[in-house]
């Protein structure tokens, strides 16, 4: 496509977005959209791709740059803005109202949009949609009752409602079905044929190649690649994702990663078998997983953000429900069992979110070590009754040999940095022996240094004999500590690598299936 002879619809020119506390989402930023085309916006987690769309859509102000529609410069100081400009974003998660009725929300972005549109005008709007494109849904559907696909539905139903002439879409795909995906890019294409512009953020490449007729590739907050369809490879998609400097990296840590002393790799400790899990909003999550971890043993879960890890962990350590398939731990199934039976199994559980999940708020690091250990055999609890001071004792052991920057066991939870949080939890979580490790995206959000810490931590554990399930967005964090990486995508176990590990094909796993 030759967008030489026509104007951008939107344009952003040196987008720089600085977060406080100095986090550089984006970075000289300048993009044009054009009509008549989908310009795909490809990236891995963190590269930007989200704050770029949200600040063009009027939820977040830029540090610095210029946002022009049609050549005029504009600013915005809320989406209402942006939609009376004909922006639309659709995006990764609806931001619908729950006890709205599917109507009414349409009726309230209309009038958001400036168009004075009444619930009889907005329903005979909706059924003229329905038929054009395909979309059909109950206008008198509670959104609260809505599958996630469905949701997604009425967000793009919004853009259409408003006649937007710029459609952002924020990862529309991450979880529907192969059909609907199939049926939202053949939308996306026909969006365009409209004369609209489209803007499909993806980190899968054969989305892009799909559906994009240009294809723009963010990197750390930076945009580091614009190519055309016809002239994109997938070897070189992948070197502007992940840099051929990372990948490099990534190689010479296979080769010299370090070694230590490992158990016997014996005995199974975690089997999944066929495991089939439902999101937050009834959609599958997770489809047909399978596999083994073994004693003595790191396993990597790598994969972008949002293709089921979250919910194949929270299933894992008891707190959501297969629909079916298996999990057995140490040879006991435990599929529809809870938390505790995992804890009474002898299994570590290091979940990404600290506070609220790992650590409750307003309580002391005692109280914190005791509710920790509950279901543990090593619990400070003899005939239901709490053993306070082997608590104090424990949690104080735990704070010296973890070097938790702390003032004492009765230091409130909340009052540590977020690195200290996570020593206090790994440390807790060790104190078990488990037979058994099961963490998330430990090292998130942590500095240097505290990354390290915990990274030495688990190899130690491994060491020791414990079989270790890391689930990691982090691919540098899998490829120094893993003894084998599979790869997840839209919720199914696509690869498995063994070291020493080829870093183009897991980035391509991760990106392409």
């Amino acid at each position: 496509m030759n967008n030489g002879d026509k104007r951008p619809l939107l344009s952003l020119r040196n987008i720089t977005k600085i977060y406080p506390g100095g986090v550089v989402a984006n970075k000289d930023v300048s993009l044009d959209i054009y009509p008549g085309e989908v310009l795909a916006l490809l990236g891995e987690n963190g590269a930007g791709k989200t704050t770029l769309v949200s600040i063009a859509a009027g939820l977040i102000k830029p540090t610095e740059g210029q946002i022009l529609v049609r050549g005029e410069p504009v600013v915005f100081n809320s989406p209402r803005d942006a939609m009376r400009k004909g922006i639309a974003l659709v995006p990764q998660n609806p931001m619908l109202i729950d006890n709205f009725t599917v109507l009414e929300n349409l009726v309230l972005v209309s009038r958001l949009a400036g168009k004075r549109h009444g619930i009889r005008l907005v329903r005979r709007q909706l059924e003229e949609l329905e038929k054009k494109y395909g979309l059909s849904i109950n206008p008198s559907a509670y959104v609260w009752s809505l599958s996630f696909g469905e949701r997604q539905k009425v967000e793009i139903l919004k853009a259409l409602l408003i006649d937007a002439s710029i459609v952002l879409l924020d990862e529309p795909t991450t979880h529907l079905s192969p059909i609907e995906v199939d049926k939202l890019l053949s939308l996306t294409k026909q969006l365009a044929n409209e004369g609209r512009g489209v803007v499909f953020i993806t980190h899968r490449l054969s989305e892009a190649l799909r559906v994009a007729e240009r294809i723009a590739v963010m990197r750390r907050g930076r945009l580091v690649a614009i190519v055309s369809r016809k002239d994109a490879r997938v070897d070189q998609l992948l070197s502007y994702m992940f840099g051929e400097e990372r990948i490099k990296r990534l190689t010479e840590i296979v080769k010299r990663r370090r070694s230590l002393p490992r158990g016997v790799r014996k005995d199974i400790v975690l089997r999944v078998n066929d495991l089939w899990v439902r999101g937050p909003h009834g959609e599958f999550s997770v489809r047909g997983a399978s596999l083994e971890l073994r004693s003595a043993e790191v396993l990597g879960v790598a994969g972008i953000a949002g293709n089921g890890q979250r919910e194949f962990f929270e299933a894992l350590i008891g707190i959501r429900k297969p629909s079916r398939g298996m999990i057995s731990i140490c040879g006991v199934e435990v599929t529809s069992q809870g938390s505790s039976a995992r804890g009474r199994l002898g299994v570590g559980i290091i979940p990404e979110d600290r506070l609220g999940w790992a650590l409750v708020p307003g309580k002391s690091l005692v109280f914190n070590t005791v509710l920790g250990l509950y279901s543990s055999p090593k619990a400070p609890i003899r005939f239901s009754i709490v053993d306070w001071r082997a608590a104090r004792k424990i949690a104080r052991d735990i704070i010296r040999s973890l070097e938790v920057k702390a003032p004492g066991p009765d230091t409130n939870a909340e009052s540590l940095s977020g690195g200290n949080m996570q020593r206090f939890i790994v440390g807790r979580e060790l104190y078990k022996a488990p037979c058994l490790l099961l963490a998330m995206n430990p090292t998130s959000g942590l500095d240097v240094e505290a990354a390290e810490k915990i990274r030495d931590l688990l190899l130690k554990e491994a060491a020791r004999g414990a079989g270790i399930l890391l689930i990691s967005e982090d691919l540098d964090e899998l490829v120094e500590v893993s003894d084998r990486i599979v790869v997840m995508s839209k919720g199914r176990m696509v690869y498995e690598a063994h070291r020493p590990f080829n870093i183009d094909k897991i980035a391509e796993a991760m990106t392409v299936s």
